[in-house]
């Protein structure tokens, strides 16, 4: 199944990334507010705040590119490259991810959009993570795909997040807290993979798992 790229769909997508791009570029503009107003004074104050905000608006632009734009479908996309994006996607909250060992070596030459997905999946379990908590992305058994897992205090499907997920939902009812599960959903779909997940709220776990 093709990505629904209907208007609703393109306006959502760009209002997440605009929501979360509005903090840090607002603490750019404040930071050099305070440079205009206090000159020298400002000192290292507003020099940290522009210099924290620009790298934190950095990072979530580079896993956008990644997660939303063509490059992510580049065939030298590997691995690495997904895990250093994400890395920084993670540095301005307060979620940990690690990546068992067992997965270097693997995935040399995975299918095409292969890690797109699984960079789309890793971000999505980060979205159902809500306060501190941690990922822990791992080969499936038999090596044909990756389980991304989340635990935490807080770890369950926002509202509208699972049927978004599977496509079991209306364009005209998704809104922009859904709209990421849906596109990870139809980018896995239209790439030829499938999507499993299976939640546990009451022990703090979501299980996401993507294969070939």
């Amino acid at each position: 199944m093709p990505v629904e790229l209907s208007p609703r769909v393109l306006e959502l997508i760009s209002s997440r990334i605009c929501h979360d791009l509005v903090s840090p570029v607002g603490a750019i503009s404040n930071g050099v507010e305070l440079l205009e107003e206090m000159g020298e004074e400002a000192g290292d104050e507003a020099i940290a705040l522009i210099s924290s905000s620009a790298q934190q608006a950095s990072h979530r632009l580079k896993c956008f590119r990644l997660a939303y734009g063509a490059a992510g479908t580049d065939k030298t996309l590997g691995l690495r490259d997904i895990r250093e994006v994400f890395a920084g996607w993670l540095t301005s909250g307060h979620v940990q991810c690690e990546f068992d060992p067992a997965l270097e070596g693997k995935f040399s030459m995975p299918p095409r959009g292969f890690f797109k997905c699984v960079l789309n999946l890793m971000m999505f379990a980060e979205e159902c993570n809500r306060g501190e908590g941690k990922i822990f992305v791992a080969p499936l058994d038999g090596g044909n795909g990756i389980k991304v897992t989340a635990t935490g205090k807080n770890v369950a499907f926002r509202d509208g997040a699972e049927a978004a997920l599977e496509g079991n939902v209306g364009i005209d009812d998704l809104d922009a807290r859904a709209v990421h599960a849906y596109i990870t959903g139809r980018f896995a779909a239209h790439f030829g993979f499938k999507v499993g997940h299976q939640s546990q709220p009451d022990f703090g776990r979501l299980e996401l798992k993507i294969s070939f």
